[in-house]
């Protein structure tokens, strides 16, 4: 029993997206309209049924043995397989108007000039209803985005994930920990891959900034001190986004310490001069660290006080200041004991 097609077989969106594809619909190249078209699930005998084309006829199309000139066969084909009418460079089809339509949606690294070409032919047509429908619909979609006020429940659990970490390990092997926050810091780039009104955003970045700084600090504890300038980089670019200058100053001032123990104060004194300019001149925990980073490598960069020879302390045969038997000077020790608290 044969089967009975209550519509026509209509070509996967996600087809209609395909740069390769769109281009063979602009050149009329049929064959491999029709090839793909079976690669998806569309047999020529289906193809032949919806346009309208003999079985035969199909076949050789798709060997590129016969070519399509003829406008009425263009108009079949679209019309068999659903293929929107500015695709194939025709006014919009009858049944356009029917169906939901949205302007052509491309994944990253699509040649932008495919979408400009597809936008002026559907426009070409004029302002028929596909079109002003489409139109609107992309209007709509940032509106949603624009309008959006809540914030999603991941983002709130990774900022208390955050706090979290700024503890230490708690006890926990830096590995462990360390493999925590790349997972929580993963979660963050889907946050961004999708539209955010902006004071989720900043958010976004902010809970980045930490987490990234954080992996850092962990990674030159292991001793991975490249990642490690790479994770600092990445928190400091994602602190700046956000506009938060004292995480941008802390993230500086922690690179500077890395510095530090790597014996590179002169480098450390430039990220902790930066560091300070961006904490300002309140008296914030940010401020705190980037001044006394800073001192630190300014300490260690001093070069050293050439050595003087040794001034002789005695005259005669009796060290002066010394000392003598009979004497009631005590000997005291000068011993300064310098404490942090």
């Amino acid at each position: 029993m044969g089967d009975v097609q209550a519509l026509p077989p209509q070509l996967p969106q996600h087809l209609l997206r395909d740069p390769e594809f769109v281009r063979a619909l602009r050149d009329r190249d049929f064959a491999t309209v029709f090839t793909s078209a079976r690669r998806h699930g569309i047999s020529y005998r289906r193809i032949s049924e919806a346009c309208a084309l003999k079985p035969d006829r199909v076949s050789l199309i798709a060997q590129g043995k016969w070519a399509v000139t003829a406008l009425a066969t263009v108009e079949r084909i679209a019309d068999g397989l659903r293929i929107p009418g500015a695709l194939l460079g025709l006014a919009a089809r009858p049944w356009e108007d029917s169906l939901p339509m949205s302007l052509p949606e491309f994944d990253d690294g699509d040649d932008d000039m495919i979408r400009r070409q597809l936008l002026r032919a559907a426009l070409a047509a004029g302002l028929t209803g596909s079109v002003l429908t489409a139109l609107t619909h992309t209007r709509q979609s940032l509106d949603v985005a624009l309008s959006a006020n809540s914030t999603p429940l991941e983002l709130t659990d990774l900022e208390a994930a955050a706090e979290t970490y700024s503890y230490g390990y708690g006890g926990q092997p830096p590995g462990r920990v360390l493999a925590d926050l790349v997972a929580d810091f993963a979660g963050l780039g889907a946050l961004l891959d999708s539209p955010q009104p902006i004071g989720t955003r900043v958010r976004v970045c902010r809970t980045a900034g930490q987490l990234g700084g954080m992996v850092a600090i962990v990674l030159h504890d292991l001793g991975a001190r490249a990642e490690a300038r790479g994770w600092f980089a990445t928190a400091a670019r994602a602190a700046q986004e956000s506009g938060d200058t004292q995480l941008h100053a802390w993230v500086l001032a922690r690179e500077a310490m890395v510095s530090i123990n790597y014996g590179a104060p002169r480098a450390a004194a430039a990220l902790a001069e930066q560091a300070r300019r961006l904490a300002g001149k309140r008296p914030t925990a940010a401020a705190t660290l980037s001044a006394a980073v800073a001192a630190r490598a300014y300490a260690l960069s001093r070069p050293a006080r050439p050595s003087r020879p040794p001034t002789p302390a005695w005259s005669g045969s009796t060290p002066v200041n010394a000392p003598t038997r009979g004497s009631r000077t005590a000997s005291r020790s000068t011993t300064c004991t310098c404490r942090t608290r």
